[in-house]
């Protein structure tokens, strides 16, 4: 019987059990900043230069870099609040470059 509801469960096509909802976020509980930026450049060039407010929150709370974590929830609230976060960008951009990664400016 456990055999043939394994088999059921496999055959069904959904994620596993604990595979995040949305296919833009990591899989890992934390993330260096490393990871964390380059997660940020494959949203940024997704969407046009911008990155979305889920992937700020992914970054926010699964980063292990402080300042990362603390620019990027200054930009889910500055999104939040005013619907743009330029200077939290800027400072995205500046803690990435620390970490080797090149993440361009959003164009007007």
């Amino acid at each position: 019987m456990t055999v043939v509801a394994t088999a059921v469960t496999i055959g069904c096509g959904g994620p596993a059990p604990g595979t995040p909802k949305h296919s833009g976020s990591p899989p890992a509980a934390t993330l260096t900043g490393l990871q964390a930026c380059r997660h940020l450049l494959s949203d940024v060039a997704r969407n046009g230069g911008v990155p979305d407010i889920p992937t700020l929150r992914v970054i926010a709370d699964h980063v292990t870099t402080p300042r990362l974590a603390a620019d990027a929830r200054t930009a889910v609230r500055d999104l939040g609040h005013t619907g743009i976060a330029p200077l939290a960008f800027a400072l995205l951009r500046a803690d990435c470059e620390h970490q080797g990664v090149r993440i361009p400016a959003a164009q007007p």
